[in-house]
């Protein structure tokens, strides 16, 4: 088993990673927004991943061509699984919530999944759960809930913010179910080669709903923004940060993306900044900056 810990960058670097992995993130819902009644948002969520793929395949080629050659078939089945999760069940809900409902409202709800990555880190790895860290999740979760609830009906749906809410919860058990993948084979092999087999089984999900596989051509730019800057060098540096921070740690990143998002839906797209919403999203952060701090009471494993 291969460890893919790696050293300290230094504070400039380590920001940078930072810095960039946040706004690359919360691009996504931005981007896709001015085309969602365009496209079908089961296709932009294959063309984003498949576009993702592209940029991420040649230096996986060029940097981990003998990791490549030790897999086994168990390991390309566990990584087809995830993929299939990722992919096909909590993006593809995440992007009926971009579809139907505010891109910043798609933004807050996605940035809370690390509430379901501990929940699922608890009952699955069986990770500690304090009074302090329940608190934090509670203090997450009612953020989430006032979201939920004080939805404006004729951006909200309900759908929109039910598939928001399944996303959420889709990408945190991804994200544990991923941990042990990631320390095996390293971050860029498990999302590149987890996507090509879910990517193929994307295809005919896309025949039965009767979705032609081109999309409009004035979409384009959008397809190919969300996937290169948000989720293709997103996921790099997100990588990066993997790199040297834990998976848990990690995954907070998640929760700086409502205000950067409803800052740049309120700056690019005009949307406003509802008080509900920044309520929420100041719960959903307190819940995390509490975590951070019982976290930082004790040393941390990668």
């Amino acid at each position: 088993m291969q460890n893919t810990h790696q050293q300290y960058p230094g504070h400039f670097i380590a920001i940078f990673y930072i810095a960039f992995t946040v706004l690359a993130f919360s691009s996504i819902e931005i981007i896709v927004n001015p085309v969602r009644n365009d496209i079908a948002p089961f296709l932009m969520n294959f063309w984003r991943f498949l576009v993702a793929v592209l940029i991420l395949l040649p230096t996986l080629l060029w940097r981990h061509r003998a990791r490549l050659r030790e897999l086994r078939r168990e390991d390309l089945r566990d990584l087809t699984l995830l993929g299939c999760l990722n992919i096909l069940f909590a993006m593809g809900a995440h992007a009926l919530c971009i579809k139907y409902s505010r891109a910043s409202t798609a933004a807050i709800l996605i940035s809370a999944n690390p509430l379901a990555t501990n929940f699922f880190a608890w009952l699955i790895l069986r990770e500690e759960m304090t009074l302090k860290r329940i608190f934090a999740l509670l203090l997450g979760f009612s953020g989430v809930v006032l979201i939920s609830l004080k939805t404006d009906g004729a951006v909200d749906t309900p759908l929109g913010v039910g598939t928001g809410i399944i996303a959420l919860a889709g990408f945190g058990l991804y994200t544990v179910l991923s941990k042990r993948l990631v320390h095996k084979h390293g971050g860029l092999t498990v999302m590149v080669l987890s996507c090509i087999p879910a990517l193929v089984i994307y295809l005919p999900v896309l025949y039965l709903l009767g979705i032609d596989i081109l999309p409009p051509s004035h979409t384009w730019p959008n397809i190919l923004g969300a996937g290169i800057l948000g989720t293709g060098l997103g996921y790099i540096s997100f990588m990066k940060i993997l790199g040297f921070l834990s998976a848990g740690r990690s995954s907070y990143l998640f929760f700086f993306k409502p205000p950067v998002a409803i800052f740049l839906a309120w700056l690019l797209l005009g949307e406003k900044i509802s008080e509900t919403a920044v309520m929420g999203t100041l719960l959903i952060m307190a819940g995390i900056l509490t975590e951070i701090k019982r976290a930082g009471q004790k040393p941390q494993s990668a």
